[in-house]
């Protein structure tokens, strides 16, 4: 099975990395929305409901994708939707990698290879898809 008709809405504030996703999971026929800025992606996602989020942490030199996980996942209509960070801060990721896998949240260090993230996607969307959305019930 393709990735037809598989939404993937791409977070980052460099132009050239945008241009870079979208052109690559584009080509692996993937729906690629890309926002080049963190102010209004959680208004942008919710209103969109992608099958998959792909975010970075760090954005205009503040970690705004930080408030942009926590949105997600404390909105009931989008804390179901995926999501796989792709960030170069390793070291506060891993500080809170216990967190982030309790939340479902994958993370991809940058600089990656395109496969990896390709592998990832398909692993989400394989996982995603078992599980009824809509989250758990607390």
């Amino acid at each position: 099975m393709g990735a037809k008709n598989i939404r993937v809405v791409v977070v980052n504030d460099h132009q050239e990395f945008l241009n870079l996703m979208t052109e690559f999971l584009s080509d692996e026929g993937y729906d690629v929305i890309s926002l080049a800025k963190h102010q209004g992606a959680f208004e942008t996602i919710k209103e969109l409901q992608p099958d998959i989020v792909v975010c970075d942490l760090i954005m205009d030199n503040m970690p705004a994708g930080w408030a942009l996980l926590d949105m997600l996942h404390l909105d009931p209509e989008t804390r179901p939707i995926p999501v796989i960070l792709c960030t170069a801060a390793t070291r506060q990721v891993q500080e809170v990698a216990p967190s982030l896998m309790s939340k479902g949240i994958q993370w991809l260090e940058k600089p990656f290879e395109l496969e990896a993230l390709l592998k990832m996607l398909i692993t989400v969307r394989n996982n995603s898809g078992k599980q009824l959305r809509g989250g758990t019930s607390e």
